[in-house]
């Protein structure tokens, strides 16, 4: 009983970090879920715009390496909301109109903002608040729980900027998303300053560094099966973005429909993330990621098959597919851990090399797109960077086979405490 209650105990915190999770992103990806008015906007073109991301992804992974480290030598309480003030200030930065590069820098900053001082130790506390047998219901709590924050975050985002197109300033409607998600940014991190004061934070009983705890994660294939299979489901969440433009420049979709095509994948993610956490609870986390490798790649097939005379039913049921399906993956990125042995005194050090070396899509993608984009205008540039999505994926499935035959037993044990 006290394993089924670790939980629901901590449900509250849970939930705290559920939304510092999911604000503190608005920002760095607020150019994504905008393509055509960001990059309007600040006369930037392609190449430039993926840059951004490629900077931001780039900054943010060599930077796990130290946020791992980080995690278990300073407060959580501290860096959770020092790093949403510091993400909302530069936010606000843009409203100053700055050049091209000034803006890659500033992607590049929230990549130690957001990510280095933040992502580690969100997720070694989501992990701490779950028995072994709830990973997969608490971070599919999580993950959803970030996709309904994200839905009204995002119904709040696209209004502003449809009052705005319908006054005639695209642009505006620009800077005002900008003032919004910056000004709210600012606001949650105060907010947490308060929420987050009476927290269990063990960062004061950490022993003294050990060099064998960064060394000890490198010697585990599992640590680099995982790796390997976050990178593969992750190059489609980083690159999911460039379904829009396509529906809107290739096969003829209106803007605004473009920006709800994008902005539905938060409203499927907590029915995929919730799904995902309950059945990897029943059946294990890496089967659920495989089903949700699988959508990948039939979400995938299904838009590069869509053809302009075909209208645009077959790219909205492709994607919708490939949004559920990735949120499935994402879910279970963390929920797997369970199914290895890792010691809990190295677990921060994994987490970060995990971070490092499996988020690189964050920066490999939207430059890959970009210059993809750029070298091979139209349709071809566009279905160039699908197909390289899709074999990433395939790649992904093989090492998540494998990854059932090394954690086979490990993998019982786990469904038979379930049981009982």
């Amino acid at each position: 009983m006290e394993t089924k209650s670790k939980l629901k105990k901590n449900i509250v915190s849970l939930l705290v970090l559920t939304l510092s999770g999911s604000f503190i992103y608005t920002l760095p990806y607020f150019r994504s879920y905008y393509y055509s008015a960001f990059m309007d906007a600040f006369g930037m073109t392609n190449t430039q715009m993926g840059l951004c991301g490629t900077v931001f992804g780039l900054v943010g992974s060599v930077s796990y390496l130290f946020g791992g480290v980080i995690v278990d030598y300073f407060s959580a309480r501290k860096l959770i909301p020092i790093s949403m003030l510091m993400t909302g200030t530069l936010g606000l930065a843009l409203l100053s109109s700055p050049p091209a590069y000034i803006i890659v820098l500033i992607h590049g900053l929230w990549g130690i903002t957001a990510l280095m001082t933040f992502w580690p130790a969100l997720m070694k506390c989501i992990r701490a608040l779950a028995a072994s047998n709830e990973q997969g219901k608490a971070f599919g709590i999580f993950e959803g729980g970030r996709g309904i924050f994200n839905a009204g975050y995002l119904a709040i985002a696209a209004a502003i900027f449809g009052k705005m197109i319908a006054a005639g300033s695209e642009k505006m409607g620009v800077r005002w998303i900008i003032i919004f998600y910056s000004v709210m940014t600012i606001g949650l991190g105060l907010l947490n300053i308060y929420l987050l004061r009476d927290m269990e934070d063990e960062s004061d009983k950490k022993e003294a560094f050990e060099f064998k705890t960064i060394i000890k994660p490198l010697k585990m294939p599992e640590i680099w099966l995982m790796i390997g299979i976050i990178f593969s489901t992750l190059t489609v969440s980083t690159g999911y973005y460039y379904i829009s433009p396509y529906a809107t420049k290739i096969l003829g979709a209106s803007a605004m429909l473009g920006v709800i095509l994008t902005s539905s994948s938060q409203y499927v993610r907590p029915v995929a993330s919730f799904f995902a956490g309950v059945l990897g609870d029943k059946i294990n986390g890496s089967k659920v990621m495989l089903i949700g490798q699988a959508g990948l790649v039939a979400g995938l097939v299904i838009i590069l098959c869509s053809q302009s005379t075909m209208g645009i039913v077959p790219i909205i049921i492709g994607g919708i597919i490939v949004f559920a399906s990735m949120y499935i993956c994402v879910s279970m990125h963390f929920a797997i851990m369970v199914e290895i042995d890792c010691p809990a005194k190295c677990e921060g050090a994994a987490i970060g090399l995990i971070c490092c070396l499996g988020y690189l899509p964050e920066a490999t993608s939207p430059f890959i797109a970009g210059k993809l984009l750029d070298q091979f205008p139209g349709a071809l540039g566009y279905q160039l960077f699908f197909i390289y999505m899709l074999a990433v994926v395939i790649f992904g499935i093989i090492l998540t086979l494998i990854w059932f035959r090394r954690t086979k037993e490990k993998r019982m044990r786990i469904l038979k405490n379930n049981r009982k």
